[in-house]
C-alpha cells in the first residue's frame, strides 16, 4: 500500500514540474535534422608554395527550435574523386591534386566514412542550439602540377 501511495504522489508531483515547451526529439517529422556546411576553398593552386591549409564547418541542428533533444549521430564524408577517403584528390581537367580533410588541427585522422578515415560521432542528450564540427583541409606541398583551380565534391552523410 505504501509503494502505491508513494508512486501516486511522485506521479502527481511530476505533473506540476514545468517542462520546456520546445523539447522535441530531433530527427522526427515535427523536428527535422538540418545539416549545413561551409565549403573548403583553397583558391588557385601554385606549385612550390608548400602545404595549403584551410578550415570549413559542418553544422548539425534541429532546424525549428532552440532547445532540442538530439539523437546520437555520426557524420561521414564521402571519398569524392578518390577511391576512399584516405586518398582524396581534386581535378583540373585530368590532372590530380592530392588533398584531404581531417578531424583535428593535428592532421592525424582523416575525416571519412569508417571504411577509410574516421567518422565524427555525437553522443549526448540535450543540445542548446547547434553542434559544429571543424573540417581541417590540407593540400600537401611538393605537388608539381599545372597551376589553377582544382575541384572535388563530397557528400556529407548523417546517420542517427
Amino acid at each position: 500500500m505504501k509503494a502505491r501511495t508513494l508512486l501516486a504522489l511522485l506521479a502527481a508531483a511530476g505533473a506540476f514540474v514545468p517542462m520546456p515547451a520546445s523539447a522535441l526529439l530531433c530527427g522526427t517529422f515535427l523536428e527535422p535534422v538540418r545539416v549545413t556546411t561551409t565549403g573548403l576553398s583553397f583558391g588557385n593552386y601554385a606549385p612550390g608554395n608548400g602545404s595549403l591549409k584551410i578550415n570549413g564547418t559542418v553544422t548539425m541542428d534541429c532546424g525549428l527550435l532552440s532547445l532540442d533533444l538530439l539523437p546520437n549521430f555520426t557524420i561521414s564524408l564521402s571519398a569524392g574523386n578518390g577511391a576512399n577517403p584516405t586518398s582524396r584528390y581534386m581535378l583540373r581537367g585530368t590532372t590530380h591534386l592530392n588533398y584531404n580533410i581531417y578531424t583535428t588541427n593535428g592532421y592525424g585522422t582523416v575525416w571519412g566514412d569508417a571504411t577509410g578515415g574516421s567518422k565524427q560521432t555525437y553522443t549526448t542528450l540535450l543540445n542548446l542550439g547547434s553542434v559544429n564540427y571543424t573540417a581541417y583541409g590540407v593540400i600537401p606541398g611538393g605537388q608539381f602540377v599545372t597551376p589553377g583551380l582544382y575541384t572535388d565534391s563530397l557528400t556529407v552523410t548523417v546517420n542517427y
